[in-house]
């Protein structure tokens, strides 16, 4: 974890010490969350689209902060707080990036960089599990800290004795995954696939795979690429700026294949090399997230031999196909995010699983992308009618258009339901659902369907 003086602080972001008489006090670990700012900690103020941070720098001080950055001249009609330094830089965040790539270069740490449309997260910790079971002092960047925010704050939480550290990399906009590989420089990339995400921003798939593979620009030199051979546009795309990248595949031939896939209580059971991997997590594409990680770790020297991998915990983190028990019900939450592929692939996936009860969707609003999003959610009402559900619940504005396309496909009106939002399905759930029923919940993140779980007391033990 990042700690310094003041004095150091100064000179690595060229900002102003108010507080001369701190310039040789230390700080520990950095934050800009006041909710959650710990003592001795460097608090940055950052003005985003909806916050703006100096709002909460008495309430970071207030949590023992032994620091504030802040833009130049907040404190000029303002008192400076008591008993904290305070660093002023003309930019924080540009201060925050900054200080981000120094501590990194003080680090020996190789980067292991994770992309990709679907799966990011899934793979990371696939991949921090499969090496954590062979090596020592792996790192992985936690939750969801995968953006231009996120992964300083990961990288400042990175220990010193770091060998590798297993880091996402998630992208909107254009120029964003520039900004980001500049920072990480990874010795290692991973693109788990492409496909129609962020299109608001990036407008086709194609651009999607460019603005990821972007990367290898920024990468070490040598840096290995690590892309999925099912994936057409991805491997199209990859083989513009590599000349051997590793593949890993389902269908396609590639450097690394299942050797088969079979249920096994409850999980599936993938051998890869003659190791049996046991994945407790629903959906078949799960299996493309281990694939992923397995590569990594063979990429960079990881050996399965003589080793019991059946053994190795293969988690992930909460809303992306853990299965969730509430009384008779059973739930499968898939519901931190979303796009036409990953739905059609979570459909796929519930449509082979085998059920005595009967088998419920709902569906949320797929976000970002874009001009052509009612004909995508029109695209995925359609392909319903080849499912046959026992009852199909869109939730969100723009699933009138799944609610549409499914009807015309054959669900019949007494199994179809819409919502206007996650709170109105909330609050009518438990007249729709019934015991032996199996519900799987998929949609983007900003819909927030975990509202209808909520509903349903949950026993323990998640798988």
């Amino acid at each position: 974890m990042i700690s310094l003086r003041f004095d150091q602080l100064v000179t690595i972001t060229g900002g102003q010490l108010r507080t001369a008489e701190h310039r040789h006090r230390t700080f520990t670990g950095v934050s800009q969350d006041s909710r959650t700012v710990e003592t001795g900690q460097l608090f940055f103020a950052i003005r985003g689209d909806r916050n703006d941070g100096h709002q909460f720098i008495d309430q970071a001080v207030s949590r023992g902060a032994a620091g504030i950055v802040s833009q130049t001249g907040f404190f000029v009609e303002r008192p400076l707080p008591p008993h904290t330094a305070v660093l002023e830089v003309p930019d924080t965040h540009t201060a925050m990036l900054h200080l981000a790539g120094e501590y990194l270069l003080s680090l020996k740490a190789k980067r292991l960089g994770i992309t990709g449309s679907n799966g990011k997260t899934t793979t990371k910790e696939f991949a921090f599990r499969l090496l954590s079971a062979r090596d020592r002092d792996i790192y992985r960047s936690p939750g969801n800290f995968n953006n231009l925010f996120g992964i300083p704050l990961a990288l400042f939480s990175m220990p010193t004795s770091t060998r590798l550290a297993v880091l996402e990399m998630g992208i909107s906009t254009p120029g964003e995954m520039a900004r980001l590989a500049a920072l990480v420089r990874p010795h290692l990339l991973a693109v788990t696939n492409v496909g129609p995400t962020h299109l608001e921003f990036l407008g086709t798939v194609e651009a999607v795979a460019r603005e990821k593979l972007q990367a290898m620009k920024y990468a070490e030199p040598d840096a290995a690429l690590i892309v999925n051979a099912d994936d057409p546009v991805l491997m199209a795309e990859a083989r513009r700026v590599h000349d051997r990248p590793i593949t890993f595949a389902v269908a396609a031939e590639a450097d690394y294949r299942p050797d088969s896939i079979r249920p096994v209580d409850g999980a599936t059971a993938v051998l890869i090399e003659s190791h049996t991997f046991r994945l407790p997590l629903f959906g078949q594409y799960q299996v493309q997230n281990l694939l992923a990680a397995y590569a990594i770790a063979r990429t960079v020297g990881c050996r399965f031999d003589d080793f019991d991998t059946e053994s190795i915990e293969l988690s992930t983190a909460s809303m992306r196909g853990e299965t969730i028990r509430a009384g008779e019900i059973t739930f499968i939450s898939d519901c931190y995010n979303a796009n036409p592929e990953s739905v059609k692939a979570g459909l796929a996936s519930l449509a082979q699983v085998p059920s005595v009860g009967r088998k419920v969707v709902i569906l949320g609003d797929m976000l970002e992308l874009g001009e052509a999003s009612p004909a995508y959610h029109r695209e995925i009402g359609l392909a319903l009618g080849a499912c046959r559900f026992d009852l199909v619940i869109a939730v969100g504005p723009l699933s009138t258009n799944l609610r549409d396309g499914a009807g015309e496909a054959g669900v019949a009106a007494e199994s179809l339901h819409h919502f206007s939002h996650a709170r109105a399905c909330a609050e009518a759930i438990k007249d729709l659902l019934q015991p032996g029923d199996l519900v799987y919940l998929k949609g983007s993140r900003g819909i927030g369907l975990e509202t209808v779980l909520k509903q349903f007391p949950q026993e323990e033990g998640r798988s």
